[in-house]
């Protein structure tokens, strides 16, 4: 008697079921999760590609460009989830991932909640709404950030 051996994950499959699960099993790299997230015709396998990527310039396109609603957000939501330090990207590559992020959300998100107050300050900086920048300066666990924050609301009062 033959038994039928479930197939492997394989992220070269015509399946997408099977690319989607070598996906989640870990057997992409960033190169071949970059390529997915791009190329990939099936949106689970693209989503589950995402979930992975560590490459924010990537993740920017997608916000910007992929037209299914579902992989977009699931791009925003890793997007502002690198940014703010949820994992091991470089200090300099998410500031500078912020210096040209136009999102006003994931911008006020990182200046609640990025790890660094360092970047937490840089987010600052590009904020202009009152009502974030005062919740910032009573609530932020770090001194010179809510010092930042009370600066800048003093910078935006003359212009408001």
């Amino acid at each position: 008697m033959w038994f039928k051996r479930p197939a492997r994950p394989d992220i070269h499959a015509r399946d997408p079921v099977r690319r989607e699960a070598a996906v989640n099993a870990g057997e992409a790299g960033q190169s071949a999760l970059r390529r997915m997230v791009t190329r990939d015709p099936d949106p689970r396998v693209r989503n589950a590609a995402i979930r992975r990527l560590g490459d924010l310039v990537v993740l920017r396109q997608v916000i910007e460009h992929e037209g299914d609603e579902t992989v977009r957000e699931t791009a925003r939501v890793r997007y502002r989830h690198l940014l703010s330090g949820g994992d091991t990207l470089d200090m300099g590559y998410r500031c500078a991932a912020l210096a040209v992020c136009p999102d006003r959300q994931i911008i006020a998100h990182v200046a609640r909640s990025a790890r660094e107050p360092t970047l937490r300050i840089a987010a600052l900086a590009r904020i202009t709404e009152p009502a974030l920048l005062d919740e910032v300066r009573c609530h932020d666990p770090d001194e010179s950030v809510r010092a930042s924050a009370g600066e800048r609301l003093r910078q935006l009062a003359p212009e408001g």
